[in-house]
């Protein structure tokens, strides 16, 4: 399986998902602290330290923030950024290398770093179920289908970074981190990363998680969340994220930002999807 194989197993030579002891806890996916470790408890988890890994959530979350206008100026100092998002200088590095490759990022002499911001935005008016992205409503479960199927790659209880606190509303610092691979008729299709405060569900993971964490949600709150931001981009590939979904570095993806809420408008969920462009088909309904 080729990149997969670094996923842990349990002795049985099956997927595991749940939360490690305390003890055992892996660093969280956007920092590199834990690379070259291994946890004293294997089969507990299945998570990423590679530095790649870690670049590619931290320019999500930076992303996030220069699409949201959150810079009017140049990017704060570098130390600023650290502590923005939780990372480690080589890992910011490397995320900022990410946007500048993409070219949300440009550099002006004796200025400084300054966010590239969309020069469009189309708007387009739907209802929750008006909207598919490869047989995904707004507001449905995609697993309804025999022929998808998922592979959480990564499980873990985490501090959530400020821009992911700001977004799901929290006011504690604890979250869930979930990334998911989904696959249709066994061809990947995207990968998934879901944030969801702790403080609103916390037996998220009581039990090993197999299922969509949308459904998940469902059981928990009694009620589906639907999609109350969705952010279209088109980016090209990173090296990892191009051996997750069987395609060529640099080919051009689908890079989707969501926060889903419930009908109060209570945030949920929030986080990214990547899918493979000759995998998706966006589909919306002007009203």
């Amino acid at each position: 399986m080729g990149r997969l194989d670094r996923r842990r197993l349990d002795g049985g030579g099956g997927l595991v998902t749940g939360i490690v002891p305390e003890e055992f806890a892996p660093t969280a996916a956007w920092t590199d602290m834990g690379v070259g470790t291994t946890p004293s408890a294997p089969g507990h988890w299945i998570g990423f330290n590679r530095r790649s890994d870690a670049a590619r959530q931290v320019s999500d979350l930076i992303r996030a923030d220069i699409v949201a206008g959150r810079f009017t100026g140049p990017l704060p100092y570098e130390w600023e950024l650290l502590d923005l998002y939780g990372t480690t200088r080589n890992v910011l590095r490397a995320a900022l290398t990410l946007l500048k490759e993409q070219r949300l990022l440009t550099r002006a002499p004796r200025s400084g770093t300054f966010g590239v911001r969309p020069v469009a935005s189309v708007s387009l008016a739907r209802t929750s179920d008006e909207v598919t992205i490869y047989g995904e409503t707004a507001g449905g479960s995609v697993f309804e289908s025999p022929r998808l199927s998922i592979v959480h790659l990564c499980v873990q209880q985490v501090t959530a970074p400020e821009t992911v606190r700001r977004n799901l509303q929290m006011t504690g610092t604890s979250a869930f981190f979930v990334e998911s691979l989904i696959s249709f008729d066994g061809e990947p299709s995207r990968v998934r990363t879901s944030w969801v405060p702790h403080e609103r569900f916390p037996d998220l993971v009581a039990e090993p998680l197999t299922e969509y964490v949308p459904d998940v949600l469902v059981r928990k709150a009694g009620a589906r969340p639907e999609a109350r931001r969705l952010l279209l981009s088109t980016v090209n590939a990173d090296q990892w994220t191009a051996d997750l979904l069987d395609i060529d570095p640099g080919q051009a993806i689908f890079h989707i930002e969501r926060l889903m809420c419930l009908a109060d408008g209570t945030p949920v969920e929030y986080g990214f999807s990547r899918y493979r462009g000759d995998r998706a088909v966006i589909d919306s309904r002007i009203i």
